[in-house]
């Protein structure tokens, strides 16, 4: 049976050189091995099966005895690691606090410490669309406890 370590290094080496990157990757006990993948831009259905089946390549049979999932974050999960910050920089994402608020807004940057929105204040008008901050507002790492892409279906 393969680790998650292997999995993660066949995954490095297919991606090299690519838009695509790897969000997360784990083997467990039972013998399912879950893989998330995003890319730069958009991926799709059959990016996702050319991963599978480049992994599928690369193990051979020792993937026989492994249930493999190969699937992208979705919209409504956490971000896990950097990369996912870059792409959706300058998209509204809501970052949930440790002490249960949540503030949504644009993400104008990040960096090792936290993250610069511009947060969005609700609209005094009924009808009308929230408005930005026009200065963005530092919120530390420290004091987040989940950050995700922010779904709008106006």
């Amino acid at each position: 049976m393969i680790t998650t370590g292997q999995l993660i290094e066949a995954l490095e080496r297919q991606f090299a050189g690519t838009p695509r990157f790897l969000v997360s990757a784990e083997v467990r006990p039972s013998g399912k091995a879950i893989v998330e993948v995003d890319d730069d831009g958009a991926i799709t259905l059959n990016d996702l099966t050319a991963i599978n089946q480049g992994l599928r390549d690369a193990f051979g049979e020792a993937l026989d005895d492994v249930e493999l999932e190969v699937s992208s974050p979705g919209m409504g999960r956490p971000f896990k690691v950097e990369r996912q910050y870059r792409k959706h920089t300058g998209r509204v994402v809501e970052a949930v606090l440790k002490d249960g608020r949540t503030l949504k807004g644009q993400l104008v940057s990040f960096d090792a410490d936290g993250l610069l929105l511009r947060i969005e204040r609700p609209s005094k008008v009924k009808g009308r669309p929230a408005k930005l901050d026009e200065e963005a507002t530092t919120v530390p790492f420290a004091e987040i406890k989940s950050t995700q892409a922010s779904i709008n279906f106006n």
